[in-house]
């Protein structure tokens, strides 16, 4: 009888700590997306006719560029021009 009780509290604490957990994620990615830091607005986007490549010859390849520098760090080309078509709309 014991044993039971003693496997019921030992499930029972960690399905709280699986719900605690899962709890403090989704509060944790509520925070990050409304943020106000993470919005862009369209007027601080650098031009569009800016987009250039140029040859890296340190890595041996093209880097797309903006006016403000390299895009190609961490998916930025792809966010860059996401953040167009929602400027766009």
């Amino acid at each position: 009888m014991l044993k039971h009780r003693l496997f019921n509290v030992l499930i029972a604490i960690v399905l709280m700590l699986a719900l605690a957990l899962t709890v403090r994620e989704a509060i944790a990615t509520t925070a990050i997306a409304s943020g106000t830091d993470s919005v862009i607005t369209c007027k601080s986007l650098p031009s569009r006719y800016s987009l250039h490549t140029e040859y890296v010859k340190e890595a041996g390849m093209r880097v797309a560029y903006t006016e403000d520098g390299p895009t190609g760090v961490d998916g930025g080309l792809i966010y860059l021009l996401s953040a167009y078509r929602t400027c766009a709309r």
